[in-house]
């Protein structure tokens, strides 16, 4: 496996797949199915979208149940990375958050009403099977607010609820917020950013979920750590638009992806994996996944269209270099003499020196 991205060539399969709304068991059976083609096919890492195991069902209470037995899904992807001798980027997993009781596992906190805490967590699994790491969901899209909490606010609450005197309580508080892929800090320090690279077979790697795309500050925030590649799992559809918005263009949303995944390809000079939901056009699903890069734009073998299926598309990471020497974006961006910046300012967010 290669350990780095320069003039490093690899194939990647996308699933864009319906998932069937509340059987985790019927969508990892899918899932199962096609990462078997994926590695029959040659493909070195697979990627599932967002959701894949529940779909988007937050008001049913079979939804939190499915959320509290995901970890068993977690493990038997773990089994199957290994056997398949294949890299997973299992999309999405809905978690509870895990306690200090729990080691991460079974019992979950919950909020002010006694609801259990929901967290949207991507993990990455080796083709060892090993759980390299993991990513919890940063930017909750406005209808998800109600239901999830982010990585963010996850991690402060646990701060605020611990006392510094326990060191126990400190302890175990790390191991959970290790457990969810969120970095944290201690009340001494600055907060921590919420994105770090992931040490993979195939270098450090990135993951940002789904409304992550819309934040630039996010991709920057893991390329200045070295970061060239990108996974977004995604549950993404055009019914996200409001009516109003539909009415000044119907692919709005459709416009808003391809724009997006190109621009921050070309503004991070990185390599863009992109697996989102399929299924009928006229449900709302846009599809789209496949592999985005700077100069290429999106590289052949991906979907144009929101049709479910695998397929393997072949990244060639050199393209990004040669973008590199053409734009020298990422030099600029980690020079000592960086321009940019952003902090809060009372409530507002500011540009800082």
């Amino acid at each position: 496996m290669a350990s780095g991205t320069a003039d490093v060539k690899l194939k990647v399969a996308v699933i864009q797949m319906k998932p069937k709304p509340l059987d985790p068991a019927h969508n990892f059976a899918h899932a199962k199915a096609e990462l078997q083609r994926a590695a029959d096919q040659g493909a070195s890492l697979a990627v599932l979208p967002e959701y894949h195991l529940s779909g988007w069902e937050p008001n049913d209470p079979q939804f939190v149940e499915i959320a509290r037995e995901a970890h068993k899904y977690q493990a038997a992807y773990q089994d199957l990375a290994k056997e398949l001798k294949i890299n997973i980027c299992a999309g999405t997993i809905v978690q509870t958050a895990p306690t200090p009781a729990s080691n991460g596992v079974g019992n979950t906190t919950t909020n002010d009403d006694s609801k259990p805490v929901l967290l949207n967590i991507s993990p990455f699994i080796s083709y060892t099977g090993e759980l390299l790491g993991t990513y919890t969901k940063t930017n909750i899209w406005i209808p998800e607010r109600e239901h999830l909490t982010s990585s963010v606010a996850f991690a402060q609450t646990s701060t605020d609820t611990s006392t510094t005197s326990d060191t126990q309580q400190q302890s175990q508080r790390s191991k959970d917020l290790q457990h969810a892929g969120i970095a944290h800090s201690e009340p001494s320090n600055p907060p921590a950013s919420p994105h770090d690279v992931i040490q993979t077979p195939l270098g450090n790697i990135g993951i940002l979920i789904c409304w992550d795309l819309a934040f630039p500050e996010a991709f920057r925030s893991l390329i200045r750590q070295g970061c060239k590649l990108i996974i977004i799992p995604t549950y993404w559809t055009g019914f996200d638009l409001s009516d109003a918005g539909r009415k000044v263009n119907p692919d709005g949303e459709k416009l808003f992806l391809e724009s997006m995944l190109v621009a921050r390809a070309f503004e991070n000079t990185c390599t863009i994996i992109f697996c989102n939901a399929g299924g009928p056009a006229d449900e709302g699903f846009l599809g789209l996944s496949g592999v985005y890069a700077p100069i290429a734009g999106r590289l052949p073998g991906s979907f144009t269209d929101s049709e479910e299926g695998m397929r393997v598309v072949e990244v060639d990471l050199g393209i990004q270099e040669i973008a590199e020497q053409n734009y020298r974006i990422r030099e600029d961006v980690l020079g000592e003499d960086w321009h940019y910046g952003y902090e809060k300012v009372e409530g507002n967010v500011g540009v800082g020196s």
